[in-house]
């Protein structure tokens, strides 16, 4: 079994003979040694009036996301 030619890391080559992470941060970056954080939005709040919950799918928030889809049937 080959491992990663990448220093100190002991993983089993993916592809171009760097393990899965490597090859990876090589795909999106060009470089195996980047280290990206994403970004996330920053939380949205309920659209349904005087809420201020967090949302959770299509701009609402747990609670009236299921009211929604109930209005909808």
């Amino acid at each position: 079994m080959n491992l990663c030619i990448m220093e100190n890391c002991i993983k089993p080559v993916k592809a171009k003979k760097y393990c899965a992470m490597h090859h990876q941060r090589w795909r999106r970056h060009g470089d195996p040694n980047t280290i990206k954080v994403r970004k996330s939005d920053p939380p949205a709040v309920c659209q349904w009036v005087r809420c201020e919950k967090p949302t959770l799918c299509k701009g609402y928030c747990a609670k009236h996301y299921y009211i929604q889809r109930m209005m909808k049937s």
